[in-house]
This record gives C-alpha cells, structure tokens and sequence, in this order.
C-alpha cells in the first residue's frame, strides 16, 4: 500500500511538473491587476518550487533515546536507518484570479507538496490544499481553505494493548501515524495603509492508525495577527493561536474517555509570535530580504486518568519554542533563492513526580533545520 501510494503521489507530482514546461511561460508582476480593467478571463499563476533541507532529528527524540539508538538497544522500536536525513520537498501552487464581484477580485488556488526523505522513506509524505479569496472591499477579504495529510508518520511507540498480550517484546512497538483533514476560515483586511489585520479560525480532524486510535481527536483553534510597517524597509508582525485538542481516549466499543484504560492525548495550546521582515539593500538590481521569526508557547494536557494510568498525559505541560529565519534573493522577476534555518526546541515537565524523568525522557528534543528553496513563478 506504501509503494501505491508513493507512486501515486509521484504521478501526481511529475504531471504537475509537465504541465509547467508544456505551457508558455511569462515572468509574473507583483503587483495587482489594474482595478479599472475588465477581466474577461482569469489571470493564472503557477509556481514551482523546490526545498532542499537537513534535518539532524527527524523523529524528535530525546537525546537518550539518541543514545540508544547508536548503541542499538530498545530492539523494535527504531524502524529507521538513521536518526538525521536529507529532506527534498518539490511543490507546485496554482492559483486563478477573477471578478465575480463588481471589480473585486476572487483567487482560486490549489497546492501540492512531497516530502521526500533520501534515506528514511517511512516519513516521506504528501499534502495538498485548495482554497478560494474573495475581497468585499478593496482592502479586506476572507478565505476558505482545506488541506489534506494522507499519512503522516510520528515513530514506532509501544502499544498497550499488544504488550498485554505478547509482553514487552520488540513486537509490541507498532507505527504512530495520523492522516489528517484541515479546514480555515480566514479574514484579512487593511488598515491606514500600513497595518494588516488577520483573524483564522480552525477545525482539524486527526485519524490515528489501527494500533492507537484512542488518540483520533478534532481541534479547534483561532489566531490572530498583526503585520504592522515600522518604515519602509522594516515591517513587524506579532500573532497568537489557541487551539483545543479533544481526544477520544478510548479505543474498544463501548468505553469511554474517563472510564477506559488507555491514554487520553487532550491538550489546550497557546502559542505566541514575533517576526521582524527586513528589506535589505540592493544587491545591485537584486532585492533582497530577511525574515527572522521566534514562535514560543505552553501546551497543558487536561488527561482526567489516574496518574498511573496516562503516564504520559496527566499533569503535563510542554513548553515549546522556535527560532527560524530566511535570507531571499529575487535572481529576477519570476525566481526566488533563500536559505533558511530552524531550531526547534521542547522541555516537558509534570506536575506527578514520579513520572518527571519518564516524561523528560519520551519528550524532550532539539531539532535543528538548514536548506536551501528555490522558486520560480510563471503567468500563464
């Protein structure tokens, strides 16, 4: 079924690609169509693009679950070569702009995306999404969006369930792995020229494989953000998101939540943003920029079990923190370079004292980030 899927996404992803060379290619203006034209076909843009990046944790472990992994202990649960891989992500946006409303413009867009790990095929996945932008006025739109995750693998965890029938063998260890569906809805306007406002709310639905569908949950969450312009080189955006994770917690016909004996993954998270985007100098004729971010926020688990019962759940928080930037260089009017770097980092911690190490130990990671992108558009 992996080996279908992987070449089906492949199909979808080299059509895609032919359709660019095939059609005749023109380099794209940044700026908006004339609001006084008449519009009698939709304006079509497509862009490729293609990420080249290394990851030196792509499972996220804890640096003794590292350890572990080089002295080949825990037999069963690495089911991966190595721990560090070489991620090559080609996508492809199209997107189609017209007037439905008087001269106000309606964009149309469709994106697809292939992570593809060198060495570790296992976590290669897809995702594409589809969206639609309407503007009521001249300065203030909303839009509806919905992406979709076939399969996303976390890692290989112990399943309850099979250690109680064949023990804590290697065979207990089965695959973590979600799909997911994700639907937006999104307003945006401007304020004095200078301000951007944008208001997103959010409904997730994740679908967790065979061996742990007690984790199968629906999030809801909103966000809100603020880009504001400092100067002409210098803008500033500060955001927040709050999402709610209600999980089944519970995997057999009748059970429930707070009555079954498996783990309950519910959560409610806050996170906060700052950005700073930079105009910097021309490089001759070349524009150029930075985009330097930090997110930080605190995830609480809300798990109603018994301490010994949700080890991992109960009276946990996990404080997470992100600090990522870009260098981007436009080669020309239709091409885009950038490096760009992360570093992701997570602390858990518990409230139960007795699971204070076990918990540090499954959670804590430091996962670092650097590639390169490239992007070319074209108007169709």
């Amino acid at each position: 079924m992996k080996q279908f899927r992987s070449i089906f996404n492949s199909g979808i992803l080299y059509a895609m690609v032919a359709c660019l060379f095939l059609l005749k290619p023109s380099i794209v203006s940044s700026a908006p169509p004339p609001e006084s034209a008449k519009k009698t076909k939709p304006v079509l843009n497509l862009s490729f693009g293609l990420k080249s990046m290394y990851d030196d944790n792509i499972l996220k472990y804890s640096d003794e679950y590292i350890r572990r992994f080089l002295n080949q202990e825990d037999n069963g649960r690495f089911r991966i070569e190595t721990y560090d891989d070489v991620v090559l992500i080609p996508e492809i946006n199209l997107d189609a702009t017209f007037r439905l409303i008087k001269r106000l413009n309606t964009t149309l867009n469709a994106e697809y995306r292939l992570n593809s790990f060198i060495v570790n095929h296992v976590k290669s996945r897809s995702y594409i999404a589809f969206g639609v932008r309407q503007y009521f006025t001249r300065k203030a739109s909303f839009k509806l969006s919905y992406s979709y995750i076939p399969d996303f693998y976390i890692r290989h965890f112990r399943d309850d369930d099979w250690v109680d029938a064949i023990g804590y063998t290697s065979e207990s260890f089965k695959p973590f792995s979600f799909s997911k569906n994700d639907y937006n809805f999104e307003v945006q306007h401007t304020l004095l020229k200078k301000t951007r406002l944008r208001y997103t709310l959010e409904y997730a639905q994740y679908y967790y494989n065979q061996h742990f569908t007690e984790y199968d949950c629906n999030n809801i969450g909103f966000d809100i953000n603020l880009r504001q312009s400092i100067s002409k080189r210098l803008k500033a955006e500060v955001g927040f998101t709050y999402t709610q994770s209600k999980a089944k917690g519970y995997d057999e016909p009748g059970e429930s939540r707070l009555l079954s004996d498996d783990s309950d993954g519910s959560y409610n998270d806050n996170l906060f943003l700052i950005r700073a985007l930079i105009n910097m100098p021309d490089i001759g004729k070349l524009r150029n920029r930075l985009d330097v971010r930090c997110e930080t926020g605190l995830r609480y688990f809300t798990s109603g079990k018994l301490p010994d019962q949700d080890k991992l759940h109960v009276g946990r928080t996990d404080h997470n923190l992100l600090v990522g930037g870009s260098y981007e260089i436009d080669l020309s009017g239709s091409m885009e370079l950038a490096l760009f770097y992360n570093w992701v980092h997570r602390r858990s911690d518990t409230e139960i004292g007795a699971n204070k190490s076990l918990i540090s130990m499954e959670k804590d990671y430091d996962q670092h980030q650097i590639g390169l992108s490239f992007i070319y558009k074209i108007k169709l």
